[in-house]
């Protein structure tokens, strides 16, 4: 996923019959689920929100994303 000039990995991992994990190297997050559509959506948000809290720290402008 790139937002703005930066590429995030979202790696996504069946897990047993049941379950999914997402990982986010870059953030150092795990995210758990059921589907992995789930999971997925799931990082791109906690994705957005730690750009925007970036941003905000910064007092930068809004950046362009794109999966």
């Amino acid at each position: 996923m790139q937002v703005g000039d930066k590429n995030y990995e979202i790696l996504i991992r069946r897990r047993g019959e049941t379950g999914y994990a997402a990982f986010c190297p870059e953030l150092e997050l795990i995210v758990n689920g059921t589907a992995h559509e789930q999971v997925e959506n799931k990082m791109k948000e906690l994705i957005l929100e730690h750009v925007a809290k970036e941003q905000a720290a910064s007092g930068g402008a809004q950046v362009e994303t794109k999966s």
